[in-house]
């Protein structure tokens, strides 16, 4: 195995690594938004109106937040999970320049951009919801994607680079076999 080969499949090890630590704390994370929607109820009656209104609060912001904290954290598990397979699955193929290996990081990045748009829709409708059944004006809420949609879009790219050097790979072995044939 190369040197640059080995230092490639180390970098996967480490995001293999990332990506089950971002899947635990996603799930930290959605239990705790879960909680505290739960609890929401039972606190609002102990807050103070004029606590809220000093910070720029509302209950139905608060709601808000919980949820789409929710949503956030169910989208970004759903693709940790996938990170953390295709991960794996290269590391178990022990090279990154696969057919199978590009066209599972193709669908890993159209997996990406398809949950972060689905993120933002789901997002965009709650605090729609709450708007109207609250009849409250909310903060203008921004529901931001660049980063899930830049993610898809590098490994969308990256793929290509990956059936690349697999049909490179398939090349130089049907060369050498050509030419130990011929010998």
């Amino acid at each position: 195995m190369s040197k640059t080969l080995s230092n490639i499949l180390t970098i996967f090890k480490v995001a293999r690594i990332v990506a089950k630590v971002v899947f635990i704390l996603c799930i930290i994370g959605a239990a705790g938004c879960l909680l505290g929607l739960l609890a929401l109820p039972m606190v609002g009656s102990f807050l103070s109106s004029e606590l809220l209104i000093e910070e720029g609060l509302t209950l139905s912001s608060a709601y808000l937040g919980c949820i789409v904290g929710l949503i956030s954290c169910i989208g970004e598990m759903i693709l940790a999970f996938l990170a953390e397979r295709y991960f794996k699955n290269v590391l178990n193929a022990g090279t990154p320049f696969t057919f199978d290996g590009a066209k599972e990081c193709f669908r890993f990045g159209i997996a990406s951009i398809i949950v972060s748009i689905a993120v933002s829709i789901a997002s965009g409708i709650v605090a729609a919801a709450i708007l109207v059944f609250t009849s409250s004006m909310l903060a203008e809420p921004e529901f931001g994607t660049s980063i899930s949609l830049s993610m898809g879009l590098f490994f969308l790219f990256l793929s290509l680079i990956f059936k690349h050097g697999a049909e490179l790979k398939k090349t130089t072995e049907e060369t050498t076999q050509e030419n130990s044939d011929a010998q």
